[in-house]
């Protein structure tokens, strides 16, 4: 049985309830659509939440596809806490499954995020730096803890292993789509991994900039900067662009991401997308109008507001397909919590003069209050904002994974930002408020794939995502192992505390009158 939804615009924005399965229904404009389901007044897996993370376990075995989308440069203030018009992705999407408090990056600025969200690599002088120049690491060898030595240089040497090296040991098939990646031939290569050209010797000056045409970044590329997958012809055929490439000679056309969501034999296993920098809430005034995918071909707002017109696009086409409905997860995270954290690069859009309980603030203005709140945050520029968790190390590269202009202390980090996590095996309306960092989301993508032998540890773990005591998402995360339909409902309905066990998920909170309480 299928049921399809559209919304008051005419316009399918989601859309399957197949029995068994989470709703995808999702109206524009931030509003979580019923679609026919019924939420049992008894949760019977209540009883399996309490202070235990082994359900975590049995719910992730049973998820087989995963979809990353990231974003940038945002903190939790400015994305999860009503200040902007990002409705869509501070409030209906967590409705439809978790929302991730504590989730925080690894440095600043962007490049080396996405090295440690693959690589499991700590940042290093000039990744940290988004990389002046293209060229390869130097002097490119090992150091303790799966380290590799990069005083210079970007490119990280074939010996260094990424996720997607251990997905192709493990047989499991996956793809890494680029939003606007091929519009100028002249500044990437569609067919190697979107490089901007050749790292050895010299390099390439400043990869990493949008252009009015050209929206795709080489530094949100994750792929781009190792050897062991550049290398690697078969590897470069997985990144594509997001919507498909034209054939060309001696090369065949490239399917992109919604015509290889269409059945489940043509969609991988595991699948990154990177918006382009007009899309990722990037930049807050994009390079070149009409990028935005508002409808206006003037428009050039970017920031949260472009962001939430890419998620509306796209989490439900996900979210419509038989491989999503069957067992999957859809990740939306962000690279780093950009300071000042309340406001940096949202959409000219959304800048006004707001009133409240603090007097007049002059600037982001408000969606509907999260509640958790517009008053508490108007001055946000807390000191959470720049620190670290999971106790993450420094590295053998730079004794302070930050960046010194934001007057960031000593703790290495990227800052916190939030993260909201969508699939039929996790409870919609669910909060955690464990700590998690990119490498947490790195062990838990091997240990998610089953790739248990190698890496760091001899056990499946890559550099950093290795360190004793790092804690996977566990049952705080994949609280719903059985899989079974649950209706959307508003993000607090059950909350799991911060706990300091690794294996422990702790007594989840569940207010009066939410649908998970106990009759």
């Amino acid at each position: 049985m299928k049921l399809r939804i559209t919304s008051r615009l005419g316009k399918t924005l989601a859309g399957v309830l197949a029995v068994g399965a989470l709703s995808a229904s999702l109206l524009a404009g931030g509003t979580a659509a019923t679609a026919g389901t019924t939420l049992p007044a008894h949760d019977s897996q209540h009883q399996n939440d309490q202070g235990q993370n082994s359900q975590g376990r049995d719910g992730a075995s049973k998820i087989g596809h995963v979809w990353t989308i990231i974003l940038e440069n945002k903190s939790y203030e400015a994305t999860f806490t009503g200040l902007n018009q990002n409705d869509y992705l501070w409030k209906t999407l967590p409705s439809y499954g978790a929302l991730l408090t504590q989730y925080y990056g690894t440095g600043h600025f962007s490049l080396d995020n996405y090295i440690s969200l693959v690589g499991g690599q700590s940042p290093a002088p000039d990744n940290q730096n988004d990389c002046p120049q293209y060229t390869d690491v130097s002097p490119g060898t090992p150091a303790a803890d799966g380290q590799v030595l990069a005083s210079k240089g970007c490119v990280y040497p074939a010996s260094t292993k990424t996720l997607f090296n251990q997905l192709d040991d493990k047989h499991v098939s996956w793809k890494a789509y680029m939003q606007d990646m091929g519009n100028d031939a002249g500044r990437e290569d569609v067919y190697r991994c979107g490089i901007p050209g050749d790292p050895s010797g010299a390099g390439v000056k400043d990869p990493s900039g949008a252009t009015a045409t050209d929206q795709y970044v080489a530094k949100h590329n994750p792929t781009a900067w190792f050897h062991s997958v550049i290398d690697n012809p078969q590897d470069c055929k997985n990144v594509v662009p997001l919507s498909g490439y034209h054939a060309t000679p001696g090369h065949p056309a490239l399917t992109g991401l919604e015509e290889d969501l269409k059945s489940v034999r043509t969609t991988p296993k595991f699948n990154w997308i990177t918006p382009g920098n007009c899309s990722d809430a990037h930049d807050a005034t994009c390079k070149g109008p009409g990028q935005n995918m508002s409808g206006d071909p003037n428009s050039r707002q970017g920031g949260l507001y472009a962001s939430d017109n890419f998620l509306k696009k796209y989490v439900p086409m996900i979210m419509n397909s038989p491989a999503f409905q069957q067992d999957g997860l859809i990740q939306i995270i962000f690279d780093e919590a950009m300071p000042p954290y309340k406001m940096y690069g949202n959409s000219i859009a959304d800048l006004g003069t707001q009133t409240g309980p603090w007097g007049n603030n002059s600037g982001p203005a408000m969606g509907t209050d999260s509640g958790t709140g517009a008053s508490a945050q108007a001055e946000a520029n807390t000191g959470q904002s720049v620190v670290a968790c999971c106790n993450e190390l420094p590295g053998p590269n730079t004794s302070q994974p930050g960046f010194q202009a934001f007057n960031q202390d000593t703790t290495p980090g990227g800052g916190i930002t939030g993260a909201v996590m969508i699939s039929r095996f996790i409870k919609p309306g669910s909060v955690s408020n464990q700590p998690y960092n990119h490498y947490s989301w790195l062990r838990s993508m091997e240990d998610l794939f089953g790739v248990h032998d190698g890496g760091t540890d001899g056990r499946g773990h890559l550099g950093f995502a290795a360190a004793d005591g790092l804690r996977p998402f566990g049952g705080d995360v994949y609280n719903n192992p059985s899989g079974r339909a649950l209706q959307p409902t508003p993000s607090g309905a059950i909350t799991y505390p911060a706990v300091a066990g690794v294996k422990d998920t702790g007594i989840p909170v569940i207010p009066a009158g939410s649908v998970y309480a106990r009759h």
